[in-house]
């Protein structure tokens, strides 16, 4: 099959398990694999939380890669094409790999009737593990798709769990409660698990607690920090090991990158060795500065897709030393929609339009009508708005345009123009 065909394929079966939530079908995958009685736990990284799973994970591989280990990194969602997801030594999967391990996998897939994320899964860890591919790796980092206790990525024995950011996000699923979430999220710490985790609300310490009991596992939260200079470009932090720079934006980027930077030392490395490896991390669509060539001005690309990444975007944006923003929002269907856009339309200095996403996106009609008033533009196609806002002829040096919402609305302006990340 053609690398395209596979990938339409893999989509059909859908992202989600089409029975309640559980490890069943995948463990029954794994345990048919030669090389998952095998798994050596300490060389295992599992990323769960609301926010920041991505960014903490292409942190830690930069400094893994820096101290000279062989690293593997599976993640979720890609923006452009699904090989994102799987790479070693911070490069993807090739197409050719993809199709290779699918045809590996495809019987298996098959008679265990996996979800398109389970059948991703079974097959990163079989190009990371199999002796077929033969990686020999020295680390593997398993960022979760979605909660933690019932994600696929949980079935692999672990020895450090990292837990980033948590908040509000699919609550249909993962409950209607901090401590809900929080309890679903700590799923992935199994029995003397290293454990560091950022900042916890007051309200789920107690959690924590039977948690560290239960696993009898060691906790160590994120060193503190203060961001010494923020720019359009990068970030100063100062640290416990000595300052760096990072070239992502907002107090999101410092403490993420502090929570790699601690469990580097979990893991038993000197940070203050590293730190300028840093200054190389790339995460796409974060903050992400690019140059449409069609309409010569730059565009920030920023896929906040739920309340607490959008307050972190705010924060962002007073730091930078733009007069005027142009919002472009694009929001997934089972988001808080209103909640998202009513903290942007409350920016003062701002334009904003509305647009939908390509997966699983709210459509126009269903925007709430006062957002649909206030709006300047709206229309269902990302490029189309920003065409209005080219002809508009209103950006100048002073002002910028955010691309927010959803990083499947991302993706689609990175593919739209060509740009590889």
């Amino acid at each position: 099959m053609k690398f395209s065909e596979i990938v339409q394929l893999l989509e059909s079966k859908g992202m989600m398990p089409k029975s309640k939530p559980g490890l069943e079908k995948i463990r029954s995958a794994v345990n048919q694999k030669s090389w998952f009685n095998k798994l050596d736990s300490k060389k295992i990284i599992t990323v769960a939380g609301t926010n920041g799973k991505g960014t903490t994970s292409a942190c830690l591989e930069t400094l893994l890669l820096s101290a000279g280990q062989r690293v593997g990194l599976y993640t979720s969602p890609h923006l452009i094409q699904t090989t994102e997801r799987i790479r070693v030594q911070a490069r993807d999967i090739s197409e050719e790999q993809f199709s290779q391990l699918y045809e590996v996998n495809a019987a298996l897939i098959e008679s265990e009737q996996l979800s398109h994320f389970e059948s991703l899964t079974l097959m990163a860890a079989d190009f990371f593990f199999s002796d077929l591919f033969s990686q020999k790796l020295d680390f593997v980092i398993f960022e979760v798709g979605l909660g933690g206790q019932f994600d696929a990525t949980n079935v692999f024995p672990n020895g450090y769990s990292i837990i980033t950011a948590l908040g509000f996000d699919h609550v249909d699923i993962l409950g209607t409660t901090l401590e809900e979430i929080a309890k679903n999220k700590f799923g992935i710490i199994k029995t003397d698990n290293q454990v560091i985790y950022q900042k916890l609300d007051l309200g789920i310490w107690d959690l924590k607690n039977v948690f560290r009991h239960q696993t009898k596992s060691t906790w160590t939260e994120v060193k503190p920090f203060v961001v010494k200079e923020s720019t359009t470009d990068l970030l100063m932090v100062h640290s416990p090991w000595g300052p760096y720079k990072i070239n992502l934006l907002g107090a999101r980027a410092a403490v993420n990158s502090m929570t790699a930077l601690t469990a580097f030392e979990v893991m038993g490395f000197n940070p203050a060795e590293y730190l300028h490896a840093l200054s190389n991390v790339r995460w796409a669509g974060r903050m992400q500065k690019v140059v449409l060539e069609k309409y010569q001005f730059p565009v920030y690309l920023s896929g906040d897709h739920n309340l607490q990444g959008v307050d972190s975007l705010l924060e962002i944006i007073k730091q930078m030393p733009f007069k005027e923003f142009h919002f472009v929002l694009g929001i997934g269907k089972d988001k808080n929609a209103s909640g998202m856009l009513k903290k942007i339309f409350d920016i003062p200095n701002a334009r904003f339009y509305l647009t939908e996403t390509p997966f699983k996106g709210l459509e126009l009609k269903d925007y709430p009508a006062e957002f649909l008033r206030s709006a300047q533009f709206a229309n269902s196609n990302v490029e189309n708005v920003l065409d209005y806002i080219y002809n508009q002829k209103t950006i100048t040096p002073d002002s910028c345009i955010i691309v927010t919402g959803s990083l499947y609305l991302v993706g689609q302006v990175l593919k739209n123009h060509g740009i590889k990340i």
